[in-house]
């Protein structure tokens, strides 16, 4: 059994470099536009690795353009694996092929469906795990082939997730070649009465809510951070993205100070800014069209971050 992939992002990219390295024959990629990286979070182009396979590749901004139905039907393949795409890929181009559909899931399926999962696995401490399964016309609902846990440390960020998430995936992949060879892969169906959901995240839901506790904060700007926009806030009429940060331990914590405030900014420019129950160390920040200098104004000693 031979396998089309369509993909976007770095999982994608895992992925086909799983399928080459264990020899499953594939028959085509098809990849979002270079010229849309920005446009998407994680983005990873897959051409240069399927043109180094001698694999065919066929580029799109959209997966229903007409172009991606033609050149799925002239690489005709057993499997169409849709791995690390947002977009809703139209039930024509599944039909194309006679075994159908896999794809990708970073969470314990059946709990965790939808939108945002690795962002929503760091905000409410939910177990991560790297899934193939069948594609149905439910989002991540299909019979799993293969689940295999991912262990999520308590410092994550979501950069680091994915990245040990994509190696899991790499291996579940190596393992199941044979039976993607052979075109037997096993099918579990889920437990759907377990199932739980993750709503879609936009980057305004990096907004720092300061009142709230120093874990909550943390988790924010760790979910958001790279690939991602990241956590943010505002000062001066700037908006701040904060990129790294660090729970305070034993500093002492002004009690009049108020949520958002700048407590004090070590020797390495790092401002403490007070929490709803303590403070954090924010230690890697930016704002746009400033300087360092202007920047590290921002964030000086009393200054009140919140607010538009």
């Amino acid at each position: 059994m031979n396998v089309a992939l369509i993909g976007s992002v770095s999982s994608s990219w895992y992925t086909l470099d799983a399928l080459i390295r264990s020899g499953v024959e594939v028959t085509c990629v098809c990849g979002v536009d270079e010229s849309r990286a920005e446009a998407i979070g994680d983005y990873r182009s897959l051409r240069g690795l399927a043109n180094k396979a001698g694999i065919p590749f066929q580029s799109f901004v959209k997966v229903n353009e007409p172009r991606v139905e033609a050149f799925l039907r002239q690489h005709a393949s057993d499997m169409l694996w849709v791995i690390g795409l947002s977009q809703l890929v139209p039930d024509r181009l599944i039909q194309i092929v006679p075994q159908g559909g896999v794809g990708f899931h970073p969470t314990m399926l059946p709990r965790g469906r939808g939108r945002a999962p690795v962002a929503w696995t760091i905000l409410l401490g939910e177990p991560a795990a790297a899934n193939l399964f069948f594609l149905t016309d439910q989002a991540d609902a299909g019979d799993i082939i293969i689940q295999r846990p991912v262990t999520v440390l308590p410092d994550d960020y979501s950069e680091d997730l994915i990245q040990r998430t994509n190696e899991v995936l790499a291996d579940a992949i190596c393992e199941l070649a044979p039976s993607i060879r052979a075109g037997s892969l096993p099918r579990t169906p889920q437990d759907h009465s377990q199932a739980t959901y993750y709503a879609k995240r936009t980057p305004a839901d990096g907004l720092i809510d300061w009142s709230a506790t120093t874990d909550r904060a943390y988790r924010l700007v760790r979910a958001a951070g790279r690939p991602y926009p990241g956590a943010f806030s505002h000062s001066g009429g700037h908006k701040v993205t904060i990129w790294r940060a660090l729970p305070s331990e034993g500093e002492a914590i002004p009690t009049p100070a108020r949520p958002g405030q700048v407590l004090q900014v070590n020797s390495r420019g790092h401002p403490l800014v007070r929490t709803g129950d303590g403070g954090l160390w924010l230690t890697e920040t930016a704002a746009d069209n400033t300087s360092c200098e202007e920047l590290a104004d921002l964030l000086r000693v009393g200054v009140q971050l919140g607010g538009d």
